[in-house]
């Protein structure tokens, strides 16, 4: 954890950084979900990284402890 300023507190707290899965871009039709995984299954990209989650899959979220707000924070080149 690291201390930051949080806008909605108006103060420094400590926040968290919590990783959450993107919206798929497929529809919710079990054909749209098959081919979602289909596409995940053959990227590969997920293979090398610890618990199997594909960076391109998740976005980054910084947490305030204090209130709970979420920022959304995709920085860096693994990200984009």
């Amino acid at each position: 954890m690291n201390t930051r300023f949080c806008e909605q507190c108006g103060e420094e707290t400590t926040h968290k950084e919590v990783m959450k899965q993107k919206p798929s871009k497929y529809g919710k039709s079990k054909k749209e979900q098959f081919k979602a995984f289909l596409e995940g299954f053959f990227s590969g990209s997920a293979a090398s990284l610890p618990a199997g989650a594909s960076l391109e899959l998740t976005d980054r979220y910084i947490v305030c402890t204090k209130c709970g707000k979420q920022t959304l924070e995709n920085h860096g080149e693994e990200f984009q």
